[in-house]
């Protein structure tokens, strides 16, 4: 027989979960920056490298170069099969805390190829011709876990579109996750300069990236307090939302 919890005893755990649930949702991830290039500017000022500040703003690669003699850190993705490449300056933005997501409806996704637990290289042009709903984790995040069995329902009910799942995290906690949670979506491991070059900081993210490898709309996942058909029927109205509205035309019309 349990012995009954104390009211003060009460107060206590409900914080202590408060908290855990807050460090979840608002993880800004003590991860290593991923600085793979010595040197960025040996990728030069070509049409596939695109550069860009700390709030997602673009960059010239001798005004980026500044930035990073001055100490500045920096993450970046690419993809060398389509000799495409990305990189930004990390850590917070003039104004802004914590890194800042930079990408919005019309945006192009950003170039990648990442390591599947299929054992093969995934690259953003393996989803062209078909929308792809992105969601970004990580193995211990509660949020991400209770909204794992609506997005496969999701995915269930739309066999039309591509599923994938991405986290920073190495080959054994993705696979922990999967295992755990009897999650049966594609999952790319290792992400940490994609989440970076976005600005993904909250957990979890949901993005819609259009047939043509552009984003659709974003959200920051589902409210915990609803129940799963609850859940379930607001990520379809936004997804049907965000494939209804015309993308907003990029300033340059290539970003």
């Amino acid at each position: 027989m349990r012995r009954p919890v104390a009211p003060g005893g009460r107060m206590r755990i409900a914080r202590l979960l408060a908290l855990a649930f807050l460090a979840c949702t608002f993880a800004l991830h003590a991860q290593p920056q991923d600085t793979g290039l010595t040197d960025p500017a040996q990728l030069g000022a070509t049409a596939n490298t695109r550069y860009l500040d700390a709030a997602g703003r673009p960059l010239d690669v001798g005004s980026f170069m500044r930035q990073v003699n001055e100490g500045k850190r920096y993450s970046r993705t690419r993809d060398t099969q389509a000799g495409a490449a990305m990189l930004r300056i990390t850590g917070p933005a003039p104004g802004h805390r914590g890194i800042r997501l930079a990408f919005g409806r019309g945006d192009r996704f950003p170039p990648f190829e990442l390591p599947s637990l299929d054992g093969d290289t995934k690259r953003l042009g393996d989803w062209h011709g078909r929308y792809t709903f992105v969601s970004f984790y990580f193995a211990d995040c509660a949020p991400c876990i209770a909204e794992a069995p609506v997005l496969m329902a999701y995915a269930r009910e739309h066999p039309d579109m591509n599923f994938v799942a991405i986290t920073y995290e190495d080959a054994t906690d993705a696979k922990r996750f999967a295992t755990d949670r009897h999650f049966d979506w594609p999952i790319l491991h290792d992400g940490q300069g994609l989440i970076d070059v976005l600005g993904v900081s909250v957990y979890p993210t949901l993005m819609l990236i259009d047939p043509d490898g552009r984003i659709a709309g974003a959200a920051v996942g589902m409210a915990m307090r609803d129940d799963q058909a609850k859940r379930l029927a607001d990520l379809t109205g936004w997804i049907e939302q965000w494939k209804r509205v015309e993308p907003a035309s990029p300033p340059n019309g290539t970003r």
